[in-house]
C-alpha cells in the first residue's frame, strides 16, 4: 500500500465533500454551534481517530502542513487581512 491521496482531485469526491461540510455547517449553525468551535473539535476528533490507527506522528504533521500550506495560498488570494475567530 502506498502512501497517496487516492481520491485526490476526483470531481465526484470533492462533490461529496463539499456537500458533507455543507450540511454539517448548517446543522451546527442551526444547534446554536459556531463554525469555529465545530471545526476545532472536528480537528480534534480527527487527530485522535488517525492517532488511534496508528497513524504516524509525522504523517499527521504533513497532513497539518498542506492544510495550512493550501490554507495561506487561498487566503492570499481572497483578502490580505487576518480571518476572524469568534473564540
Amino acid at each position: 500500500m502506498t502512501d497517496q491521496l487516492i481520491h485526490d482531485n476526483e470531481p465526484e469526491f470533492n462533490a461529496f465533500l463539499d456537500e458533507i461540510m455543507k450540511t454539517i455547517g448548517e446543522s451546527a449553525e442551526a444547534n446554536g454551534i459556531c463554525i469555529e468551535c465545530l471545526s476545532d473539535r472536528l480537528i480534534v476528533e480527527l487527530v485522535m481517530g488517525m492517532a488511534r490507527s496508528g497513524v504516524a506522528v509525522s504523517a499527521i504533521l504533513a497532513m497539518v502542513g498542506e492544510g495550512i500550506d493550501a490554507a495561506e495560498a487561498e487566503f492570499t488570494r481572497k483578502d490580505s487581512t487576518s480571518p476572524h475567530r469568534m473564540h
